[in-house]
């Protein structure tokens, strides 16, 4: 007996970056792209974009040679159909996106999965 469940509904918008994600020669030249974009608004002192934000404070710790690469996995990865995985990626970096408290300022270290979090002592 055939399942009866509608197949998952993509959106259009996702079937490109599905499809740069998967093949390899567009993906490596596409992170390329991004990186020297990210280095270019850098070097002329211009705000980045809001969409590169978050991208360009993860490249901060990685050194400059290697970014391509870990631009190149990062859409490798997001191009994947494992919905488990996306999803504990997707909440991991949500939980380093936090900003620290009201005075703090800054970001918010995130917690490691699976570790309980540490309570204000009082």
């Amino acid at each position: 007996m055939a399942s009866t469940t509608p197949p998952k509904k993509r959106r259009i918008r996702d079937i490109p970056a599905r499809f740069i994600g998967r093949t390899p020669w567009l993906r490596r030249r596409y992170a390329r792209r991004i990186v020297r974009t990210i280095d270019k608004f850098q070097k002329k002192n211009r705000p980045l974009p809001e969409n590169l934000q978050p991208l360009e404070r993860q490249l901060r710790r990685v050194p400059k040679p290697k970014r391509v690469q870990v631009v190149e996995q990062m859409m490798e990865m997001g191009s994947n159909d494992d919905v488990t995985t996306n999803r504990a990626l997707r909440r991991a970096a949500g939980r380093q996106e936090r900003q620290k408290g009201q005075r703090g300022g800054g970001q918010r270290p995130g917690t490691m999965p699976g570790q309980p979090r540490q309570r204000p002592r009082g």
